[in-house]
C-alpha cells in the first residue's frame, strides 16, 4: 500500500535510534538486540521492518543507486538481464552483504524488540502477532537465499550466533506463521498499530491473517518436493510429507476463503520517490536518464532478459501482457543481422569453448550499441509510484494447479481449470496497467494457442512460424518449446514465472524450486572460481554468506557450510554458490542441442550437470 507521510514522521527519531544501537554497525555486532529501544512502544518501531524489506528486495539499497530486484535478482530469475559486475556473472560482489544486512539486521531487530518485549503482554495480542507474521516472511526470504542461518539463536546480543538446519527453520516459520494467524482478533481495534505507522497494510487485521495464510502456503509449496530433490536422503520424508499436509490445509482454507480470492486481495507496498527510503530506483536510473547517461551506463541497466523474450515475444507466443512488461526496441542501427526489436540480453553473449560459429553467421548483439536497442523493461514499472508486490493472485492459482497435478490436494476444479484461472489472474492484474490493451478476448486466444494450450504442443510447422524464434542466440542451447501432455507441469512453471515479473527474487526461487524451465549457463564466468574452470556457469543455487559474518563468526558459518548445506558431502570449507537448497531440484544441465539445429553443428554436446560444481574443489 502507499507511504503514508506521516508514518514517516514518527518513525524518523527512531531509525536514528535503531542505527545507533542495532546490529547494523558492522558485523561484529550482527546479532545484537539493541537494548536502548526496549522500552519504545512497538508501533514507533514496526514500521521500519517492512520499509527495509522493501527496499532489500524490491527498491534501492542503502546508500546506493543500483538496486538488488534487478542487478542480482533479475539476473538470477532470468527476468532482467545486466552485463556490468560480478553479479550478472553469476559472482559474489559484495551484494550478498547488503542483502544479509538489511534482511538480517535491520529487518529483523524491530521484530525480535516487539515479539521478545511484549509477547506476554495481552494489551499487544494482535501488534505481536503482525511482527511474528513479519518475521517469518522475512525469515523465509532468508532461508531461500542462504540456506542455513541463525534462527532460535538470532538477534539475541551473541556475535556467535547458532546456525539452524534449514528443515529447522522451515518448521519454525510454518509454525509460527499458524500461531500468529489464529491469535489474531479482528474485533479488537484497541490492538492495532495506527495506519499511519504501519505501511504494508494499514493495520488491516483480516488482510494480515490472509497475508500469514498465502506466505505459510508459499513456504510450505516450497519444500513439498525435498525428499525428491534428495533422493538419497530419506530423512527428509517426513518434512516433505508435512508440507504437503500444510499445502491441502491452506489449499483447503483458500476455498473457505480465508486466503485471496481475487487480483484485488493482491499484497504490495506503493514506492514513494518523495522519500529516499522508498523510491523506484527503476524511475530516476532508467526513466530520468538521458539518452546520454543511458549509453553510457549501458552494462549496467536493466534490460529484458532473453530468457523470457522467448516465451513473451509475437514470434513465439505472444504474451497477452507483452505491451505492459515491454518496451520495443530498435534492434540496433546497422546493417546486419536484422534488427530485432524484442531483443533480450542474455546474461553473457559468448559461447562455450571449442564452440564453433556457423560460417557467415553474425549475432544479433554485433548489432548492440545503445541502450534502446534492446527491449526494455515496461513504462508500468519505471513509474514513481509503481508497485512491488510480495504476493498475488496469480501465484495463488499456479499453486492450487500444480498441487492438484502432483496430487498434493483435490479441489473444487481440475489442475488444467486452476492453470487457465491463473493466466486469466495473470493477465488481468495489469489491465488497468499503462500501455495496457488486456482484454479477456484476447486472454482466451492465447489460452488456445498451441503450446499454452493445455496437453497441446508448439505449432513449429504452419505458415508464418518460424521454428528458430523459440531458440536462444546461439541457435539451440535452450528454447520455449512445449510438448503434449508430458509438459503441463512445465506450462504451470511458465506461467507461474512468467506471473512473477519484477518479484525477481520470488522467480529465482521458483526456478531453483523446479529446474524445469532451461537456461543457458554463463559462458563469461571467469571471475567465479566456484564454476567448472572458470568458464561456465549455471544458475547460482544460493548466495554467500557475507565475508564479516564468516570472519567473525567462523565457527559457526564453518558448521553451516560443512555440515548443513546438503550437496557440500566432500565437506568443503569453501562458501560456494553452487551448492543446493534443500528445496532445490537438482539442475539436469543441458542436453545436446537437437540435431540439425545451428548450435548442434556448433557445439554438438551437452552441457554438464551443475552436480559437477560439487565435488572434487
Amino acid at each position: 500500500m502507499k507511504m503514508k507521510k506521516q508514518y514517516l514522521s514518527i518513525i524518523a527519531g527512531f531509525v536514528a535510534l535503531l542505527t545507533m544501537g542495532a546490529c547494523t554497525d558492522g558485523f561484529e555486532k550482527i546479532n545484537t538486540n539493541p537494548n536502548r529501544l526496549t522500552s519504545a512502544e512497538p508501533e514507533f518501531i514496526f514500521g521500519l521492518s517492512p520499509v527495509t524489506t522493501f527496499r532489500a528486495i524490491g527498491g534501492a539499497q542503502y546508500g546506493e543507486t543500483r538496486a538488488n530486484n534487478w542487478y542480482v535478482f533479475g539476473n538470477y530469475g532470468q527476468m532482467w538481464a545486466v552485463e556490468g559486475g560480478g553479479a550478472p556473472h553469476f559472482s559474489a560482489d559484495g551484494a550478498s552483504d547488503a542483502i544479509w544486512n538489511d534482511l538480517y539486521s535491520k529487518s529483523l531487530t524491530p521484530l525480535f524488540n516487539i515479539i521478545d518485549n511484549y509477547g506476554d503482554n495481552v494489551g499487544y495480542k494482535n501488534r505481536v502477532a503482525i511482527a511474528k507474521i513479519w518475521r517469518s516472511y522475512v525469515f523465509s526470504i532468508l532461508v531461500g537465499c542462504y540456506g542455513p542461518i541463525p534462527y532460535t539463536d538470532a538477534c539475541n546480543a551473541n556475535v556467535t550466533a547458532k546456525y539452524d538446519k534449514e528443515e529447522d527453520v522451515y518448521l519454525g516459520i510454518l509454525a509460527e506463521l499458524k500461531e500468529a494467524y489464529e491469535a489474531i482478533d479482528v474485533g479488537n481495534a484497541a490492538d492495532k498499530y495506527p495506519k499511519a505507522a504501519e505501511p504494508f497494510l494499514q493495520s488491516d487485521l483480516t488482510r494480515w491473517a490472509q497475508f500469514a495464510h498465502c506466505i505459510r502456503l508459499r513456504t510450505a509449496m516450497r519444500i513439498a518436493d525435498c525428499d525428491v530433490n534428495h533422493p538419497d536422503k530419506s530423512w527428509l520424508q517426513p518434512l516433505a510429507a508435512t508440507a504437503k499436509a500444510i499445502v491441502a490445509e491452506e489449499l483447503n482454507n483458500a476455498e473457505n476463503g480465508l486466503l485471496i480470492s481475487n487480483n484485488t486481495g493482491n499484497f504490495y507496498m506503493t514506492f514513494d520517490n518523495s522519500d529516499q527510503n522508498t523510491k523506484n530506483p527503476l524511475f530516476f536510473i532508467v526513466d530520468q536518464m538521458t539518452a546520454a547517461e543511458k549509453k553510457n551506463q549501458l552494462g549496467n541497466l536493466p534490460v529484458l532478459h532473453e530468457s523470457l523474450m522467448m516465451w513473451i515475444k509475437p514470434g513465439t507466443y505472444n504474451d497477452p501482457v507483452l505491451s505492459v512488461y515491454v518496451q520495443e526496441g530498435n534492434g540496433g542501427t546497422r546493417a546486419r543481422p536484422v534488427p530485432d526489436i524484442y531483443l533480450g540480453r542474455p546474461n553473457s553473449m559468448g559461447a562455450p569453448t571449442n564452440y564453433t560459429y556457423p560460417s557467415g553467421w553474425v549475432s544479433p548483439y554485433a548489432n548492440v550499441d545503445d541502450y534502446p536497442n534492446y527491449a526494455t523493461i515496461g513504462q508500468e514499472f519505471l513509474r514513481s509510484d509503481g508497485r512491488y508486490y510480495f504476493f498475488s493472485y496469480p501465484e495463488l492459482c499456479f499453486i492450487r494447479a500444480e498441487a492438484s497435478l502432483k496430487g498434493f490436494w483435490t479441489g473444487n476444479k481440475t489442475a488444467e481449470q486452476y492453470y487457465y484461472d491463473g493466466i486469466d489472474a495473470r493477465c488481468l492484474k495489469y489491465s488497468g496497467a499503462l500501455n495496457s490493451n488486456i482484454t479477456q478476448a484476447i486472454i482466451d486466444a492465447y489460452k488456445d494457442f498451441p503450446g499454452i494450450k493445455w496437453s497441446t504442443p508448439t505449432d513449429l510447422e504452419s505458415p508464418g512460424v518460424l521454428a528458430s524464434d523459440f531458440l536462444d542466440f546461439l541457435g539451440g542451447f535452450t528454447n520455449s518449446v512445449l510438448g503434449g501432455e508430458e509438459d503441463n507441469l512445465k506450462r504451470i512453471v511458465v506461467q507461474h514465472w512468467i506471473s512473477l515479473f519484477g518479484q525477481n527474487i520470488d522467480a529465482w526461487i521458483l526456478l531453483r524450486r523446479t529446474e524445469l524451465i532451461q537456461f543457458k549457463p554463463n559462458f563469461n564466468a571467469d571471475q567465479n572460481d566456484g564454476y567448472v574452470s572458470g568458464t561456465w556457469a549455471f544458475i547460482p543455487e544460493r548466495l554467500p554468506y557475507p565475508g564479516g559474518e564468516r570472519r567473525i563468526n567462523t565457527a559457526e558459518t564453518q558448521i553451516a557450510i560443512q555440515n548443513y548445506l546438503y550437496d557440500n558431502t566432500l565437506h568443503d570449507v569453501q562458501d560456494r554458490v553452487t551448492f543446493r537448497l534443500i528445496f532445490a531440484a537438482d539442475n539436469p544441465g543441458l542436453p545436446a542441442p537437437p540435431m540439425g539445429s545451428q548450435a548442434y553443428a556448433a557445439f554438438p554436446y551437452p552441457l554438464p550437470n551443475q552436480a559437477m560444481n560439487r565435488v572434487n574443489k
